[in-house]
C-alpha cells in the first residue's frame, strides 16, 4: 500500500495500546520511519527512533553489576530507552532497520518487543512499538525474521507513488523544480539499481528531499550537479539539470499571476515547469485576482495539465481559494469526475 494509506492504518492501530507491534516493510527511502514520526508528532506523543544497525547487544540489555544485598547480578538499563518522567507516559518506540541488525542485537530487541522488558528495564505501558525494515528483494543487508516473532506482529508493506509523495512534498514546500520535474518524469521518484554493484546513489523520495536541501547551497543548478549526482545518481541528476534549464524559457510566473502575460508554453517539460512555478508563487500570495489569473492560464492548457494543476494547488492548501472562484465552480460542474481525490 502507498505511504498515505499505510499511515492511516498505522494511526488507527496505534490508537489502541493493546494492538501488537506493527512491522513496516518496504524498500529504502520510501518514508517508513517518517510515517511513524509524523503520527507521534500529530498525537503529541514521545518518539524514540532506535537504529538497531548501529547498536551493540549491550546497548539494549544494559551492563551487569553486582547486587551486594541479593548476591546476584542486576542490570543497569540504558538511559536512552523511554522513561515516563522524561519522555512522557505515551509514545512510540521505532525499531528501525530491524532486518539489517546483527543477530545478537535482534535478540535483545525481540525480548523488548515480545515481553516489553529487557534486563531490569520495562517499557512504560503507554508506549507503542513499531518496527521497520527492508525486504529481501531490496538488495540490502537483511536477516530473516524468525517465524515466532513474525507471528506476533501486524505486517504492513509500504510502497510509493508520485501523488502520494506530493501530499507530503507540496505542503512542506519542497523545491518546486523537484516537484515539477517528477511530474514530468514520475518514474524517477523511485528507481532502485538492477545490479548490486551499482548501488550507491539512486532516486527515492528520501534522496529527492536531499536534492531539495542541496539546491539552496549553490547559486545555480549547474554548479550543484556533482552534489545532485551524489543524491540521486548521474542519470536522474543529468535529466533534472536539463529540466531546470527549461525554467529560463517559460513565461514569468509573477507576470502570469498579475495578468501581464497570456503566453502558454508549447512543450510538456515547459508546461510542467510553469505549473510548478505558478503554484509555488501562488501559495505565498493567493489573492483573488492572482487565483483568477492562475485559473484563466491553466484553462488554456490540455485537460491533463488542468487536472494536474488543480490537484497540486489543492495539495498546496489552496482549496478554499479555488472554490470561491465562479469560473472554477463552473469548471468543476463538468469535470469533477477527472480530479484525483486529495483528502
Amino acid at each position: 500500500m502507498f505511504a498515505t494509506e499505510a499511515k492511516g492504518h498505522l494511526k488507527i492501530l496505534l490508537a489502541n495500546p493493546e494492538v501488537p507491534t506493527v512491522m513496516l516493510w518496504g524498500p529504502p527511502g520510501v518514508g517508513k520511519s517518517s510515517i511513524v514520526k509524523q503520527i507521534a508528532a500529530e498525537n503529541g506523543w514521545g518518539f524514540l527512533d532506535l537504529r538497531l544497525l548501529l547498536l551493540n547487544p549491550i546497548d539494549l540489555r544494559g551492563i551487569p553489576y553486582p547486587n551486594r544485598e541479593t548476591r546476584q547480578a542486576d542490570w543497569l538499563a540504558p538511559s536512552f530507552l523511554p522513561h515516563v518522567e522524561r519522555d512522557g507516559a505515551v509514545g512510540i518506540i521505532l525499531y528501525d532497520e530491524i532486518t539489517a541488525a546483527p543477530r545478537a542485537v535482534q535478540a535483545a530487541a525481540y525480548q523488548l518487543i515480545l515481553d516489553r522488558r529487557v534486563g531490569e528495564y520495562t517499557l512504560p505501558e503507554g508506549w507503542r512499538q513499531v518496527a521497520a525494515g527492508n525486504r529481501a528483494q531490496d538488495k540490502g543487508v537483511t536477516n530473516q525474521m524468525p517465524a515466532a516473532l513474525a507471528n506476533r506482529m501486524i505486517h504492513l508493506e509500504v510502497t510509493c507513488s508520485l501523488e502520494d509523495w506530493k501530499h507530503w512534498a507540496i505542503p512542506n514546500r519542497i523545491d518546486h523544480r523537484v516537484i515539477s520535474f517528477l511530474n514530468f518524469r514520475p518514474e524517477l521518484l523511485y528507481r532502485f539499481p538492477n545490479q548490486a554493484a551499482e548501488i550507491k546513489a539512486f532516486p527515492s523520495p528520501r534522496s529527492w528531499e536531499f536534492v531539495h536541501k542541496i539546491l539552496p547551497s549553490y547559486d545555480n543548478v549547474e554548479r550543484a550537479f556533482p552534489a545532485i549526482c551524489g543524491a540521486v545518481g548521474e542519470g536522474p541528476a543529468t535529466e533534472f539539470t536539463a529540466f531546470c534549464r527549461v525554467l529560463d524559457q517559460i513565461p514569468d510566473a509573477e507576470e502570469i499571476l498579475d495578468g501581464k502575460t497570456t503566453a502558454v508554453p508549447y512543450s510538456p517539460d515547459m508546461i510542467y515547469a510553469c505549473i510548478g512555478a505558478l503554484i509555488n508563487n501562488l501559495s505565498h500570495n493567493p489573492t483573488p485576482v492572482r487565483m483568477s489569473n492562475f485559473f484563466a492560464f491553466i484553462s488554456r492548457l490540455m485537460m491533463e495539465y488542468q487536472v494536474l494543476a488543480i490537484n497540486d494547488a489543492v495539495k498546496a492548501g489552496l482549496r478554499n481559494e479555488l472554490v470561491i472562484l465562479p469560473e472554477f465552480r463552473e469548471w468543476l460542474a463538468g469535470h469533477a469526475d477527472v480530479l484525483v481525490r486529495t483528502d
